[in-house]
């Protein structure tokens, strides 16, 4: 299966060759670059790359999903092909780390099966369709000797393809099911993914996320099964909340005892969206006192114990500054800032233009977002008389392990409270 992936790099590369350009001049700089991954950008920025066949499968796919709606747009493509760019990307990175032994041959026919629709759907060559057609037809040979074929696949393998019929599909959504390969796994269908032709997926709730199985995949539960057991959305929440927290196998996160706080589960999704996100910045929005500034402290601690991170600007109305609203809440998590008003701020301005750093003593502070005004970035009053050096104008730049210019600032964590009501803006640097 490896060396089929491997193969149909190529294939999608030449697809996009010619799909791409066509939606823009700059095409390589707007729908590729700008649409990989921050880690799969640093590697081509690094290395240099500056056509689509330096990219492997990863980004290539990450290339075709993020596109996808306008080529959509400019192509006639099947609905479900987007789903199978998706999970595409799951079979790439489940045979990447596959024993060497090989994944089990009903996942195999089933991974061979995805790749195959989506290499119709391009157009691949005849030759590397064929290839495909043959390892499907090795992993049902091996299944069949194992006496555990499914017979949808058998059929499919040796009868045409028809389209399903509205009353062919064996479970519906909100039906619990169970694996065949393994019975004691209970899964609830969350949707239902009919196909113009082939056989019919459904997505399911798994491990605390969504997964795509084929119905030959799938049994029904029986009601002796076991036993049911009917929760409140509350009582629902809290366990998935209580399993997300404290299970080995989902995200660690290591600032959930990091503050003097009362345990809020709610106060913790901030954090797991941005520890998950390719990209993290992130709009906390709520009514007051509802805990927006311990989510943002969670936030905090939380990147600070994955990154090297020593300089913290907070930028908030003047009245958060003067009322200690932020300096008081932070202390809670051992954060100590320094309030800063305009004469401070200058004087931080004026050494940093001086020694090329951000002073030490303000690696962590407080300024009201009222004072970046013209004066302070571009070092000019509003009648353009050159006045003190600002943000814009630090030369040398600071340092990137200090808090900086405002050409830098994004080298720091950047926490703003929106002057708009109840807003915390939080970004965090790019490494």
């Amino acid at each position: 299966m490896n060396e089929l992936l491997s193969s149909a790099a190529p294939a999608i590369c030449d697809w996009l060759r010619i799909v791409l350009p066509a939606l823009d001049a700059s095409w390589w700089k707007l729908h590729v670059v700008d649409r990989l991954t921050f880690q799969q950008q640093r590697s081509v920025l690094e290395r240099g790359f500056t056509s689509l066949n330096q990219l492997d499968l990863a980004a290539l796919l990450r290339v075709l999903d993020q596109n996808w709606s306008e080529i959509a747009a400019n192509q006639a493509l099947p609905r479900d092909a987007r789903t199978w760019v998706k999970e595409l990307q799951s079979v790439r990175n489940r045979w990447a780390h596959a024993p060497s032994a090989g994944l089990p041959p009903d996942d195999a026919f089933r991974d061979a099966d995805t790749l195959g629709r989506l290499l119709r759907t391009i157009q691949a060559p005849a030759e590397l369709l064929e290839q495909v057609d043959e390892f499907k037809a090795a992993a049902l040979s091996r299944l069949a000797s194992r006496g555990d074929t499914p017979s949808s696949m058998l059929d499919k393998a040796t009868t045409p393809v028809v389209q399903d019929s509205p009353n062919s599909h064996l479970f519906s959504v909100g039906q619990l099911v169970s694996l065949r390969s393994n019975p004691d796994v209970t899964l609830p269908i969350i949707e239902m993914l009919p196909a113009a032709s082939g056989e019919t997926r459904y997505r399911v709730f798994e491990n605390g996320t969504k997964q795509v199985y084929y119905e030959s995949q799938l049994r029904p539960l029986d009601e002796s099964d076991q036993e049911k057991k009917v929760m409140s959305t509350a009582e629902l929440s809290a366990l998935l909340t209580a399993i997300q927290l404290t299970s080995p196998s989902a995200s660690s996160l290591y600032s959930l005892n990091a503050g003097r706080v009362r345990f809020v589960p709610y106060q913790y999704r901030p954090v797991f969206k941005l520890i998950r996100a390719d990209r993290p910045r992130l709009l906390v929005a709520d009514e007051v006192g509802v805990g927006k500034t311990i989510e943002a402290a969670l936030i905090l601690k939380e990147l600070q114990a994955r990154h090297d991170i020593k300089s913290v600007l907070i930028l908030c109305p003047k009245a958060l500054v003067s009322e200690r609203k932020w300096e008081l809440e932070l202390k809670r998590f051992d954060e100590h800032f320094i309030p800063l008003d305009g004469n401070r701020l200058r004087h931080c301005i004026r050494e940093t233009h001086l020694n090329g750093e951000w002073p030490i003593q303000y690696e962590k502070c407080l300024v009201p977002f009222s004072l970046f005004d013209a004066d302070l970035l571009l070092g000019k009053s509003s009648t353009g008389k050159v006045s003190d050096s600002g943000l814009l104008r630090l030369d040398p730049p600071p340092n990137l392990t200090s808090l900086s210019s405002m050409k830098h600032i994004t080298s720091a964590i950047q926490t703003r409270t929106c002057i708009k009501p109840y807003a915390t803006l939080l970004t965090t640097p790019k490494q």
